[in-house]
């Protein structure tokens, strides 16, 4: 009778101990909230930007950007489960090309462009399968941007109005842990200071970024 008695609480304690240990992983990683994750986070990023077509002068002359590497970091604050403030700062690099017919062609030069913005951002959070929480999202904001640029003749560089629209989504891994990727448009302002040789004034341009970057929570 007792040995029977052992062999069933044996298997009563296989079956129950696993499930604290489940559930308290559960809890850790937060995957059972009634609610979307709600912490601050800080979003390191990396990817591509396009620097577009700044100027375009008399004659065919024009001033053009390339392919850049883009780094930076933004702060999300959110106000709700659907609506959240936004900081970002990020820098890229880029050849940029400078045609004057006149002279003879192109010329090559280098640019570098800071990005400083605040945003709203929009999301709809939704539970994705085991319990992940997935958000995708807009946002819309304003700032400035910065160019310092270097050419065969001179210099020049600027600061301007700016303002971006994207969107994106981001997938939580763990309550205070997740991915984020998003495609996002700089609409910048370009005027120099001084003029390039040609004086072709100054045009708005469209900058276009892909990035890829890691949420991380900054609550307890």
């Amino acid at each position: 009778m007792l040995t029977r008695l052992a062999v069933v609480a044996a298997l009563i304690l296989t079956v129950v101990a696993p499930k604290p240990a489940a559930a308290q992983y559960r809890v850790g990683y937060g995957w059972r909230g009634s609610s979307p994750p709600s912490e601050p986070t800080i979003t390191p990023y990396f990817g591509y930007m396009n620097t577009g077509r700044y100027v375009d002068g008399p004659l065919g002359t024009s001033a053009s950007g390339g392919d850049a590497g883009l780094v930076g970091a933004q702060v999300k604050l959110p106000l709700s489960p659907f609506v959240a403030l936004v900081g970002n700062v990020g820098h890229a690099n880029s050849n940029m090309v400078f045609i004057d017919p006149v002279t003879g062609g192109p010329s090559i030069g280098n640019t570098g462009v800071w990005m400083f913005d605040g945003d709203l951002q929009f999301g709809s959070p939704f539970r994705g399968s085991y319990g992940h929480w997935i958000e995708p999202f807009v946002q819309l904001g304003a700032g400035a941007m910065h160019y310092s640029t270097e050419y065969s003749t001179g210099d020049a560089s600027s600061t301007n109005f700016a303002f971006n629209g994207g969107v994106g989504l981001n997938y939580g891994i763990t309550r205070m842990i997740g991915l984020q990727i998003m495609a996002k448009d700089y609409v910048g302002h370009w005027d120099v200071t001084p003029h390039f040789p040609f004086e072709s004034g100054d045009r708005f341009t469209n900058n276009y970024a892909i990035t890829a970057g890691l949420n991380v929570g900054l609550g307890r």
